[in-house]
């Protein structure tokens, strides 16, 4: 009886352990499937169709789904589809080799003449700083300007020379810098407008030193003109530096202040030949009074000619 009861028990706990694991296996699979097919409805990540399965010979009719997403991809036509894309060109963009233009050339003429032109005065006021003040002082007494000159027969010529070339170069510069801002360049190149410039200035000088020592040959004047080289030597000497820094302002000023500054510089210079003009005149007293015809013919020949030559050829060019 014992072992009967006992094999019964065993039996009926089986049969309810198996009948409990049944209906929750039965729960469970219901329970998938309510699940699935609600997700089947409702799957915001399914992809539905965008194109209809109707594809005609010439045409393509393009179904879109108002499904909100601001995903979908919207179809287009084949008129639109066999349009290409406009390509750039292949320079186009960046390049790997830097665009020279005028404007970049003129500027770093422009730089590297002023900077060259500060470090020559510096090197030469550092070198002939006593030469410079005696120029200094002759440019305002005439008794120290004939002092000067015979200093510089001695042989002491040199510094005088040297501030002579460095006014040169300015004044090159600077009619350099008005050709470029009047729009009338000398030549197509700044480097080589710049050069004509400066040779054109220094051809001008030294052809009225040669025409003066012819002068001073043919003519008993002889004294007269060695004092009025000098002169010109020394005035000349005061306006290159003055245009240094002249050029330098109009050079890098702005727009608005370039004419009162090309005012000021023409207004310096004409300054400074005047003062050098009526200088000229005391030292020729003494031939004013008995030689005023050849005085006239001086003054038309060696100092008017010249200038309306030039003025004539840059207007030209």
């Amino acid at each position: 009886m014992d072992n009967s009861s006992q094999c019964a028990t065993f039996v009926r706990t089986v049969n309810k352990v198996l009948h409990i694991s049944t209906r929750f296996l039965l729960v469970s699979l219901l329970s998938v499937l309510i699940a699935k097919g609600a997700f089947a409805q409702a799957n915001p990540f399914d992809l539905t169709p965008r194109l209809s399965a109707q594809v005609g010979a010439d045409t393509l009719t393009s179904v879109v789904p108002v499904t909100g997403n601001p995903f979908d991809i919207v179809p287009t036509s084949p008129e639109e589809q066999a349009v290409e894309p406009v390509l750039p060109p292949p320079d186009a963009g960046f390049s790997s080799k830097p665009v020279v233009t005028i404007d970049s050339r003129f500027n770093r003429v422009v730089f590297i003449t002023t900077v060259a032109s500060l470090l020559l005065l510096t090197v030469l006021i550092t070198l002939f700083r006593a030469q410079l003040g005696r120029a200094y002082r002759a440019f305002l007494n005439d008794n120290l300007l004939n002092q000067l000159q015979r200093e510089r027969e001695g042989g002491g010529d040199l510094p005088y020379y040297l501030f002579y070339a460095l006014f040169m170069l300015s004044a090159g510069f600077f009619v350099f810098l008005l050709t470029e801002y009047f729009e009338v360049p000398v030549a197509a190149a700044p480097w080589r407008s710049l050069l004509m410039c400066v040779l054109g200035i220094a051809v001008f000088w030294m052809g009225k030193h040669l025409l003066l020592t012819y002068i001073r040959v043919v003519f008993p004047v002889e004294k007269e003109v060695r004092i009025y080289n000098m002169t010109i030597v020394v005035f000349n000497l005061i306006l290159g530096i003055a245009l240094i820094i002249g050029n330098g302002l109009f050079a890098y000023g702005p727009d608005s202040l370039k004419m009162p500054i090309l005012y000021l510089i023409f207004a310096v210079i004409a300054g400074v030949y005047l003062f050098m003009f009526l200088r000229s005149l005391f030292s020729a007293g003494r031939f004013l009074s008995f030689h005023k015809f050849h005085f006239l013919l001086y003054i038309c020949t060696v100092e008017i000619a010249p200038v309306l030559i030039l003025v004539k050829g840059l207007t030209t060019s």
